[in-house]
């Protein structure tokens, strides 16, 4: 619909699409604040830290088919971080960014990274010690793995920590 409305090039059509695009940009800021005030509240309840991977430039860095393009894109990132700093930052509760890289590729029992390890989206098959599961829940736990060995995208670490909300 908004490609026939760009198309047609009128004031009624415009108006329409300024109301379309404060509708999503409403939406958007009203998802990222439900999601960050979980995520704090999770953390407060379990005396954890919240650890985020470095999503800055994710938008240069990813390919998707052209069809998922613009849901792909389309997202804040930037935003939900920001919101999850500063209501972190109210509670106390520390927030530490990690280097995503090879986070989902790398296996978490013998340490070897390769794409292999992803045969396809959903799933993680390590290629050398046959540990499978679910490539989100693998990331984590590597995630988790790397705050542990202080292996911190700022090379210094900040907290001491026990506790994760992942």
């Amino acid at each position: 619909m908004p490609k026939v409305l760009y198309a047609c090039g009128t004031d009624s059509a415009k108006r329409h699409l300024k109301k379309l695009s404060g509708k999503e940009a409403r939406f958007h800021r009203d998802v990222n604040h439900c999601i960050s005030k979980k995520l704090v509240a999770k953390a407060i309840d379990t005396s954890s830290a919240i650890v985020l991977e470095d999503l800055s430039g994710i938008r240069e860095r990813i390919t998707v088919p052209k069809a998922q393009r613009r849901k792909q894109h389309n997202w804040s990132f930037y935003q939900l971080r920001q919101y999850i700093d500063y209501k972190a930052a109210i509670a106390g509760v520390p927030v530490i960014c990690i280097d995503p890289a090879y986070t989902s590729q790398e296996c978490p029992i013998c340490h070897l990274i390769s794409r292999s390890n992803r045969p396809t989206r959903d799933e993680f098959s390590c290629v050398c010690c046959g540990f499978s599961g679910s490539a989100d829940t693998i990331a984590a736990r590597n995630i988790a793995a790397r705050v542990k060995s202080n292996k911190l995208c700022c090379g210094r670490t900040r907290f001491h920590l026990q506790h994760f909300v992942l």
